[in-house]
């Protein structure tokens, strides 16, 4: 994943520089966590031979997108999971799945569940 595709799946213009430093940071991030998560893709497997680009099906890349958003998201504003304007109430979230939930969804098919089995 490219930072242009991370900028276009968050509707960032791509001649918008002025945010290139912390997207990259959150990008790479974005794809460490992608691969810890992704326990079925092997992402060695997933770079091209001749370019030596890393090419990720979509759904992670979307994934990453989420994950770079709820990664802002909670560097500005600690993590909010709930708001009500009317009531002036936020919820705040320590659990990082919650913030994250969204980028775990899509990376659902890729991650292998854990089952335990009584003997």
């Amino acid at each position: 994943m490219t930072l242009d595709e991370l900028k276009t799946l968050l509707g960032i213009p791509l001649d918008d520089l002025s945010q290139d430093v912390k997207l990259a940071l959150f990008l790479e991030s974005g794809l460490l966590a992608a691969q810890e998560h992704c326990d079925k893709l092997d992402f060695m497997q997933l770079i091209e031979p001749v370019s030596g680009k890393l090419v990720l099906p979509g759904p992670v890349k979307l994934g990453i997108a989420e994950w770079v958003k709820a990664a802002q998201a909670g560097s500005e504003q600690g993590n909010v999971v709930a708001e009500s304007i009317g009531g002036m109430s936020q919820s705040f979230s320590t659990d990082a799945t919650q913030a994250f939930r969204g980028a775990y969804g899509h990376w659902a098919p890729y991650h292998s569940a854990v089952r335990f089995f009584s003997v």
